[in-house]
């Protein structure tokens, strides 16, 4: 049972008692005053309607009819029955009854309502409390003024968040809290809200506190009429000055980005995959060549693509919205002009809040910084070509030995043959074992002739399908004068069946030959009979061969390995320092590596790795060679 509830039932059970009592009362009042029927019946109406106050109307009719019982035994003939015998008593009693209930009703209705309405006007007192509460503590600045501009209201919280006092503040004109610059639209803003009162308004502006300092709100107003048909405009502000500080910072930031993907010639999108949509960066605008005002889609990006590269392009792009991939690749744009860009497109796999697939990337233009490459590898080229003529040069007398050594024997076997021809009789098998020697003298000296000349030729790259045994053994042919001069022991330690390697002829030739002159430099400062150098070609797990130049000569310190092959770094008094970065150089563009470590007991080892497959990616960081290997 409810509270309600239960204070019903207690208030009729009390009305009901004293009802009773009343009655009981009322009944021997009138008994010794010997009233009759009418009197008495009046008297027991005016103690229901005054119990009928305090009680429900339940309890009324309980006490109407407890009256109409009493009226019956004491007032009606018989006295003391409840029979009656009159017909106009049974009226009487009748027209009681209705009156007594009537009365009750009426009476517990009246009640009922002022009770409502004292109820009312407590919830209306404690209604106009509470908003007063709000209105004064809510941290958001109300405000109300009339149609001119005047402050009829503001609350404490307003007030003291510009530094005033409510009392400085009201019957002031609301104007005076603004901007000077903004006080115009704050004029025009009024008028706008009482011209469609019960319409809502919002705008943002500033405001300025007695201090002079400076704060943003936003705004929402609406103009009301009163009782007395006067115009009000209530203001609610909220201050929103960290929120403006924020946005501005973020147009400084983003302001600062463009700046920044200007300057590094770098964009950002976003591709949402399901719709389509595209979100290109200012800096994406302008590498693709389209108007800011343009909007992105996926056909204007297939448009500036090389027409060469459109089918793979569009190929590649479905291929993404089915298997989802970071992705990153060079790409060629023909733009209107027919100028050609080269961009790197660099891009992310995400996924939103809804699970729908996004790509978020940047667009890089690297066409110049792809020019300044092609001129590096044009430099890289002719620098090389200079080092070989260098060291061809300064193998001038090994080269001219070995080309005076099949000369010198042509002449001899010319003469023989000139001899076994005019002896008499002559000797023709004499002389043709002669001539037979003089063309493999000429033919040993073409070779080395020719070899000479590719070596100081000046020609593009090739990626030719090489052996790199022969191509190590053609080096040594020339090199061996040298070697034999030096008196330095050579072995050659080539592995058989190892499997053709692409690459360039002259330049591999130039390393190894670099690495072999460098061998030879390092043997001469020690004595003779420990100068051994090793020439040795393996293959080399995963997918590659190997070849190593070892020497015993004076070698280097372990812990200056990696600047042996620094532009300019050099250990010979008379040396450039050019020599190994440009081997170095060599071996990387073709996807190789080039790397040096001590020789044990002394010397130096420098090897190199070659793939197999010309699109083989070069090698992490090798292990020293084994000396032994």
């Amino acid at each position: 049972m409810t509270r309600d509830r239960a204070s019903q039932v207690w208030t009729s059970a009390t009305q009901c008692m004293v009802g009773v009592i009343g009655v009981a009362a009322l009944t021997f009042v009138c008994l010794r005053l010997q009233v009759e029927f009418a009197t008495a019946g009046f008297a027991y109406l005016i103690l229901i309607a005054v119990l009928s106050l305090i009680g429900s109307f339940v309890g009324s009719v309980i006490l109407s009819a407890a009256a109409a019982l009493c009226l019956v035994y004491f007032f009606t003939r018989p006295a003391f029955d409840f029979t009656v015998d009159l017909p106009q008593d049974l009226l009487a009693l009748a027209a009681f009854l209705t009156t007594s209930i009537i009365v009750g009703g009426l009476t517990a209705r009246l009640r009922a309502g002022v009770e409502a309405s004292r109820t009312s006007q407590d919830a209306l007192r404690r209604s106009e409390e509470e908003w007063k509460e709000v209105f004064e503590h809510n941290p958001v600045m109300y405000f109300m003024v009339d149609a001119a501009g005047t402050v009829l209201s503001v609350n404490a919280f307003g007030a003291a968040q510009l530094g005033y006092t409510v009392g400085e503040l009201v019957g002031q004109s609301v104007v005076g809290v603004f901007l000077e610059e903004d006080r115009a639209l704050v004029r025009a803003n009024l008028a706008v809200c009482t011209a469609t009162p019960g319409h809502a308004h919002a705008w943002e502006i500033r405001k300025i506190r007695k201090n002079g300092t400076v704060l943003w709100v936003r705004e929402n107003a609406k103009a009301v009429r009163r009782a007395e048909d006067q115009l009000i405009v209530l203001i609610a502000c909220e201050d929103i000055t960290e929120r403006k500080r924020t946005e501005d910072a973020l147009r400084e930031s983003e302001a600062y980005l463009a700046e920044a993907q200007r300057l590094s010639r770098t964009g950002s999108f976003g591709w949402r995959v399901a719709t389509g949509e595209l979100i290109w960066s200012e800096e994406t605008f302008r590498i693709f060549g389209y108007d800011r005002t343009t909007k992105p889609s996926r056909d204007l990006v297939v448009q500036r693509t090389h027409p060469d590269e459109r089918t793979a392009f569009e190929q590649f792009l479905a291929h993404m919205a089915r298997e989802p991939a970071d992705w990153d690749q060079e790409r060629r744009l023909l733009m209107p002009d027919g100028s050609i860009k080269q961009v790197r497109v660099v891009a992310r796999a995400v996924r939103d809040a809804q699970d729908n697939l996004e790509f978020v990337g940047a667009i890089m233009d690297v066409t110049a910084s792809r020019r300044a490459e092609e001129q590096l590898i044009l430099a890289r080229e002719e620098l090389a070509h200079v080092a070989r003529v260098t060291t061809v040069g300064e193998l001038t007398a090994a080269i001219a030995h070995e080309i005076n050594q099949p000369l010198t024997g042509l002449v001899t076997s010319g003469h023989a043959a000139q001899r076994w021809m005019a002896a008499e009789p002559p000797n023709f098998d004499a002389a043709r074992r002669a001539i037979e020697r003089m063309i493999n003298d000429g033919t040993r000296a073409a070779e080395v002739i020719s070899r000479i000349r590719a070596m100081v030729r000046k020609a593009p790259p090739r990626r030719d399908a090489l052996d790199i045994n022969d191509t190590v053994t053609e080096v040594i042919t020339l090199i061996r004068r040298e070697v034999q001069r030096n008196d330095i022991t050579l072995h050659a330690e080539l592995a058989d069946d190892l499997p053709q390697v692409p690459g360039d002829r002259i330049q591999l030739q130039q390393v190894v030959l670099n690495l072999i002159v460098n061998a030879i430099d390092a043997l001469k400062g020690v004595t003779r009979s420990q100068r051994e150098l090793t020439v040795a070609s393996a293959a080399d797990a995963p997918g590659g061969v190997r070849v190593t130049v070892r020497d015993s000569g004076s070698g280097f310190d372990g812990r200056s390995a990696d600047r042996l092959f620094d532009a300019f770094y050099t250990t010979k008094p008379e040396g450039m320092g050019m020599g190994l970065a440009i081997s170095r150089t060599i071996i990387e563009a073709h996807g190789g590596k080039l790397w040096a470590s001590p020789n044990e007991p002394k010397g130096a080892i420098f090897a190199f790795r070659l793939p197999i497959d010309a699109a083989h990616a070069v090698l992490a960081d090798p292990v020293p060679a084994d000396p032994a290997s």
